[in-house]
């Protein structure tokens, strides 16, 4: 029998053998699952980070024109307060004329008119440093706008492709995103819709955003100024005419008639308020004339190359469809890189380990709070840059298998 001994020793290393290739192939393995999930989480940050960045943008743009609208309507108000007032010193300063022999009144007339003089000469001062302030920071906006504009149209697609490589390069900086050669290196059916994919996202960017001019922009911005004019009842009523008031005694009537008309174009703008007394007659409708002359005040008075709201940027064809942008990051790593123990002839090939992700950036009304005015539910807003309700989100990637 002692020849028989040892013959179990060949078929115990043999069994360690494999056990140690399995637990080495179980090692790898573990490895590269871990990397995958590492590089799945690299792609959907980097996805995510860029619709997050592009839809920011798109929210300052919608912030700054409705800044600037807003701006441009309170001097709108402003100059029709300075109209009002000035035409209550001209009505003050006639009634002095008629009153300055009544005991007590006269007085009290030339106080007031003392009072509403002094209060017009320093709304009047105020309006030279105010109106030109408010058009000048409009035009900062305007400036802002263009290097907002700019960024997302001629540094989008870099900007976009620096700011996901930095945030894959957190969780490991031996991954890529959207490098054309790992693309390429996956099959046909995978690498031909990603590759597209890529290069669509980035001619799309920079088409995203327009610049328009007041005048060439089929009436938008005025529309947008008459919407913020109606949305608030003090403005309706300084702005659209109804600062007024009328007395009737039989046929005869006295109307205080204001109102204020602004003009806008690709250059400048202007704010034009005008105050009046009429007295009517009805004779089968009311004849009007004038008590007293127009008391006016404009916005060039103050400001003499007031602009307004001359240009701003919008999405590219906002009123026919309502548009999307999809942000695709695809990130890879080489399988080579990863940390693998190679025994028994057991090599790493070279091809990459690849997974994409997909942010949406899209325009969603909010159905409630944060203080803006809801839809119906069978109402819907095309997607413009008037509202900041620009938001990403990750979805699916419509490419089977990745």
């Amino acid at each position: 029998m002692r020849h028989q001994r040892g013959q179990i020793l060949p078929l115990a290393a043999f069994g360690i053998l494999i056990a140690g290739a399995a637990l080495v192939m179980m090692f790898n393995n573990g490895q590269k699952i871990t990397e995958k999930s590492m590089i799945a989480n690299a792609a959907d940050a980097s996805a995510y980070s860029a619709g997050v960045w592009t839809a920011r943008h798109l929210n300052y743009m919608a912030y700054t024109n409705r800044a600037m609208v807003a701006n441009h309507v309170a001097v709108g108000h402003y100059v029709s307060y300075i109209s009002w007032f000035r035409y209550i010193e001209y009505s003050i300063d006639g009634l002095q004329d008629y009153t300055s022999w009544v005991p007590y009144w006269g007085t009290f007339i030339t106080i007031a008119e003392r009072i509403v003089t002094t209060v017009k000469r320093v709304n009047d001062q105020v309006a030279r440093v105010l109106v030109p302030a408010i058009d000048s920071l409009n035009g900062l906006y305007r400036l802002s706008q263009a290097e907002v504009a700019a960024s997302l149209v001629y540094g989008g697609t870099a900007g976009l492709d620096r700011l996901m490589e930095a945030t894959a390069d957190t969780y490991d900086q031996a991954i890529t995103v959207n490098n054309t050669d790992d693309l390429n290196a996956l099959p046909g059916v995978f690498s031909a819709p990603l590759i597209a994919k890529v290069q669509y996202q980035r001619v799309e960017l920079p088409r995203f955003v327009e610049r328009y001019t007041a005048g060439r922009d089929s009436g938008r911005i005025t529309q947008l100024i008459t919407a913020n004019i109606r949305s608030n009842e003090d403005n309706r009523r300084w702005i659209e005419g109804n600062r007024g008031w009328r007395f009737t005694l039989g046929p005869g009537q006295l109307r205080k008639h204001g109102s204020t008309q602004q003009s806008q174009n690709q250059s400048r703008a202007n704010w034009t308020a005008s105050d009046r007394l009429e007295a009517c007659v009805w004779a089968f409708g009311w004849n009007c004339s004038r008590i007293t002359r127009n008391t006016t005040a404009r916005a060039t008075e103050f400001a003499r190359n007031y602009s307004g709201v001359p240009n701003y940027y919008n999405t590219r064809g906002a009123i026919t469809r309502n548009p999307s942008l999809d942000i695709a990051a695809v990130a890879a790593k080489r399988q080579n890189t990863v940390r693998t123990k190679e025994l028994l002839g057991m090599t790493t090939p070279n091809e990459p380990m690849m997974v994409a992700a997909l942010a949406k950036v899209e325009f969603s009304r909010p159905s409630e709070g944060i203080g803006f005015p809801t839809h119906g539910r069978n109402r819907t807003e095309y997607a413009n840059l008037f509202n900041p309700f620009w938001e990403a989100h990750l979805t699916d990637i419509p490419v089977p298998g990745i």
